[in-house]
C-alpha cells in the first residue's frame, strides 16, 4: 500500500507505477510525464516498503544522472537510511561485479583499458599485420569503431562494414568492395582480440560481455547474484543497445526488472540503440506488465496535439497520446521562410521581442536543429545582434579554423599592427613557416605606418612570396569600403589554398560557411564595425563582464543565454519558447533515410523529441520553396521513385493544429559621416 506521503506527490498513473507489485514492469513514460521523478519514487517506495537499499541497483547512461537519482532518493530518508543504495552506468556496474566476484567471472587478473589503450593496441596490430592493413584505406581508430559497433549491435562483420563504411552508398560496386575488404578487416580484428586476451586486457565492451555471458550460461552465476540483488531499476531504457539488452535479459531470472523509457524518444540508432528493447518489452520479458504515464507537466495541450498527431501518422503503433495538465496556451506557429538568412533574422527578432517587450529571459528560448552545422547562419545573426548563446553538439562558427584564416586578412586591413592576424595569414601560404613569418612580422610592424600595407609586405618578405602576398593585400585594400565585397574577394583569393588545407572535408562541410560569412559581412557598413562588433565579441580574453565568446558564455559565467542545440543533444532540455529549424521536405525525413523505413521512423521520433521540448510556445520553420515544390508534385528525391511525397512528416498538416505564417525581412545598413575624423586618445589619462 502506497503511503500518504507518496500519494500526495504523484498522480494516479504515477502512483500505480511507483507502487507496482508484480514481477517485471516497463513504465512507458511519455515526454514531460515525470520519468525521472517516477524512478526516484520507485526506489524510495521500495525502501519504505522494507527492501534493503543494498539490494536495489539503479542503472543509467551517465554517472551524473546516477548520482543525482541516488542523492534525491537518499534525501527523502533520515541520514544513513539509504546510504547503501547504488546507482551506476552499465559499464561501471559490470566492472563492480567483476571485481566483487573475481572467480565467478574469471577476470581476477585482468586489467581494464580505456579508449587510448585500445587505439595503442590496434596500432601495434596494424604494424604487425602490415600486408592486411596496407590493403585498406582505414585508420586504426576506424577499426576500433567497427569492432565496438559490431559487438554492441550484435551484427556480423559484413553488415557492420556496410553500415559504418558504406552507409551513404547504394551502388553495385558496394557489395564487391565489402567482400574484398572483409577478410583483411577480419584478420586485423581477430588479431586485436587475441592480443587483448593474451595481455589480459578488458575494454569497456568486454565488461558487459563478461557479465552477460556468465549469466546466460551459468546457473550458479544467476543464483549468486540473486542473493545480493532484488530490484534492478533501469533509466532511459529506449537508449539501450542489443548488447545491453543481452546483459539485462538474464536478470529477469535473477531479480525484478523495472525499466523506464519511451519508445517514441529512441533516437540514437547511430550509437546502436534499438527502440525495440522498449517496444517489444512485454513479448521479450515473460510475466511483465506495461504501465503508461501520459499526463504531461511540461507542454500546453496545443503543443501536445501536434506531437500526438505526428506519432499517430506512423505505421508503428506507439499507442501513445499525451495529455497536458496545462489548460491554456497558444497554437504552434509554422513559419515559412525563403532562406536561412531570413529564417535566422526572424528567430533573432522573435527572441529580442520576447526579451525586450514580454519580460522574457534569453534562457527562456531554445533553438533546435538536426545539425549544429545548419545553425551557423543563426550564430552569425546572434553575434551581429548581441544575443548571448551557448551551443550544444557542435563547433562555434567564428572559431572554425577556416573562418579564422580569412578573418585574419580582414583584421590586418583594419589594423596593420595586429601581430596575431599577421602570423596566421603569413603561415597560411606554402613555404612560409613560423620562423620566416616572425621575421617578416618584425619588419612589417616596425615599418612606416603611412605606407600601403602591400608595400610593407614586399619589403619585409623579399622574393616571389612577398610580391604575391603584397599584391593581394594591395588589391584587397581597395575594397575596404565595402565589407561584403571585401570578404568575397578575400575568399576568392584564398579559396584554392583553403581547399587544399582542409581537403578532407572542404566540399562537404567548410566551403558553404563562407556564404554565411559574406552575408554577415554585408550587414555591416564598415570593416571596423564588422571586426569590432562581429568578430572581437568572439574573444574570450577581453572584459568578461560584457564580452562573450562567439556570443557564448565563458565556462565560469552563469549568465542569461539562449541555447542552440542539436536535437540529439536536447534530451533533458526544455524551454518556455522553442524554435525547431528547417522542418522541410528532404529534411524530415532526410533524403538519406527514404530507402529505409526504420530510419524514417527514427527521424519521426527525432522530430517528436524536438516538439516536446517546448513548454508554452513552439515555432517551426520550413523552406517555402520546398513546400511549394511538394504541392506541385515534384519528387522529393530522384533516386527514390517509389517514395511518395506524402513521406514528408508535415504533409496534410491540419489547419486546426497550427498557425501558418510567411516571413520577409532585409537588413538595414548603418549610416556614417562621409569624412573620417581623427581619433584622439591623449585625453584618456592624466600623466601628472
Amino acid at each position: 500500500m502506497i503511503s500518504k506521503t507518496f500519494q500526495e506527490k504523484f498522480n494516479p498513473s504515477q502512483q500505480a507505477a511507483v507502487s507496482f507489485t508484480g514481477q517485471h514492469a516497463l513504465i512507458l513514460a511519455g515526454a514531460g510525464t515525470g520519468k525521472t521523478r517516477t524512478i526516484i519514487g520507485r526506489a524510495a517506495y521500495l525502501i519504505e516498503s522494507g527492501v534493503s537499499p543494498s539490494k536495489i541497483q539503479i542503472l543509467t547512461f551517465t554517472k551524473k544522472a546516477a548520482n543525482e537519482i541516488v542523492e534525491r532518493v537518499r534525501s527523502q530518508f533520515p541520514e544513513s537510511t539509504a546510504i547503501s543504495l547504488k546507482g551506476s552506468t552499465f559499464h561501471s556496474w559490470c566492472n563492480q561485479l567483476i571485481v566483487k566476484y573475481p572467480n565467478l567471472f574469471g577476470a581476477s587478473t585482468y586489467t581494464v583499458i580505456d579508449q587510448d589503450d585500445q587505439l595503442s593496441i590496434m596500432k601495434m596490430v596494424c604494424g604487425e599485420y602490415k600486408e592486411d592493413f596496407g590493403r585498406l584505406r582505414l585508420k586504426p581508430q576506424q577499426l576500433i569503431d567497427l569492432y565496438s559497433f559490431a559487438r554492441n549491435t550484435r551484427k556480423n562483420l559484413t553488415e557492420s562494414i556496410r553500415i559504418l563504411l558504406f552507409k551513404d552508398r547504394k551502388d553495385r560496386e558496394t557489395e564487391y568492395e565489402i567482400t574484398q575488404q572483409r577478410p583483411y578487416i577480419g584478420n586485423l580484428l581477430k588479431a586485436y582480440q587475441s592480443k587483448k586476451g593474451n595481455s589480459k586486457y578488458l575494454d569497456y565492451d568486454d565488461l558487459l560481455l563478461a557479465v552477460s555471458t556468465q549469466l546466460h550460461q551459468n546457473e550458479e552465476a544467476r543464483r549468486i547474484l540473486a542473493m545480493d540483488l532484488e530490484h534492478l531499476l533501469v533509466d532511459e531504457m529506449q537508449d539501450t543497445n542489443p548488447l545491453q539488452w543481452e546483459l539485462l535479459k538474464p536478470f529477469a531470472q535473477v531479480c525484478r526488472l523495472y525499466c523506464v523509457g519511451d519508445d517514441a524518444q529512441s533516437i540514437y540508432s547511430f550509437r546502436g540503440a534499438d527502440f525495440r528493447n522498449v517496444h517489444s518489452f512485454k513479448e521479450r520479458v515473460p510475466d511483465s506488465t506495461v504501465l503508461k504515464l501520459n499526463i504531461n507537466y511540461r507542454s500546453t495541450q496545443h503543443i501536445l496535439d501536434l506531437a500526438n498527431w505526428l506519432l499517430a501518422r506512423s505505421p508503428i503503433k506507439y499507442d501513445k497520446k499525451l495529455v497536458s495538465n496545462i489548460t491554456e496556451g497558444s497554437f504552434p506557429v509554422v513559419m515559412n521562410v525563403s532562406d536561412q538568412w531570413q529564417e535566422s533574422s526572424w528567430v533573432a527578432e522573435e527572441i529580442l521581442n520576447g526579451f525586450q517587450q514580454d519580460d522574457k529571459f534569453f534562457g527562456d528560448h531554445l533553438v533546435l536543429s538536426r545539425s549544429q552545422y545548419y545553425t551557423k547562419t543563426l550564430q552569425a545573426v546572434f553575434i551581429r545582434k548581441k544575443i548571448p548563446f551557448v551551443t550544444y553538439g557542435g563547433r562555434k562558427f567564428l572559431e572554425a579554423a577556416h573562418i579564422k584564416d580569412v578573418v585574419a586578412v580582414l583584421r590586418i586591413l583594419n589594423n596593420p599592427f595586429d601581430e596575431i592576424a599577421w602570423v596566421r595569414f603569413l603561415t597560411f601560404w606554402d613555404g612560409i613557416g613560423d620562423v620566416r613569418a616572425s621575421r617578416a612580422l618584425g619588419n612589417i610592424v616596425a615599418g612606416d605606418g603611412s605606407r600601403p600595407i602591400g608595400t610593407l609586405v614586399k619589403d619585409a618578405l623579399p622574393g616571389q612570396d612577398g610580391e604575391k602576398i603584397g599584391d593581394l593585400i594591395g588589391e584587397l585594400e581597395l575594397s575596404k569600403g565595402d565589407v561584403g565585397q571585401l570578404v568575397t574577394k578575400t575568399f576568392e583569393a584564398m579559396e584554392l589554398g583553403l581547399a587544399y588545407k582542409y581537403r578532407k572535408d572542404w566540399q562537404e562541410k567548410r566551403k558553404a560557411d563562407f556564404e554565411v560569412l559574406q552575408l554577415l559581412a554585408k550587414s555591416y557598413g564598415s570593416l571596423g564595425e564588422f571586426i569590432g562588433e562581429g568578430l572581437l565579441d568572439n574573444a574570450a580574453n577581453l572584459n568578461k563582464s560584457h564580452v562573450l565568446s562567439g556570443s557564448e558564455l565563458s565556462p565560469s559565467e552563469d549568465r542569461d543565454h539562449v541555447i542552440i542545440s542539436t536535437i540529439h543533444s536536447a534530451k533533458g532540455l526544455e524551454a518556455d519558447t522553442c524554435f525547431v529549424l528547417n522542418v522541410s521536405p528532404k529534411v524530415f525525413p532526410s533524403t538519406r533515410t527514404l530507402h529505409d523505413p526504420e530510419a524514417i521512423e527514427e527521424d519521426r521520433r527525432l522530430l517528436y523529441v524536438a516538439l516536446t521540448r517546448a513548454k508554452n510556445r513552439l515555432f517551426i520553420t520550413r523552406n517555402i520553396d520546398s513546400i511549394q515544390a511538394l504541392t506541385k508534385g515534384d519528387e522529393i528525391i530522384n533516386e527514390a521513385k517509389d517514395i511518395p511525397t506524402e513521406s514528408y512528416f508535415l504533409s496534410d498538416l491540419p489547419d486546426s493544429l497550427v498557425e501558418q505564417r510567411t516571413y520577409e525581412h532585409t537588413f538595414d545598413k548603418p549610416r556614417d559621416v562621409g569624412t573620417p575624423n581623427t581619433m584622439d586618445l591623449s585625453s584618456g589619462m592624466d600623466f601628472s
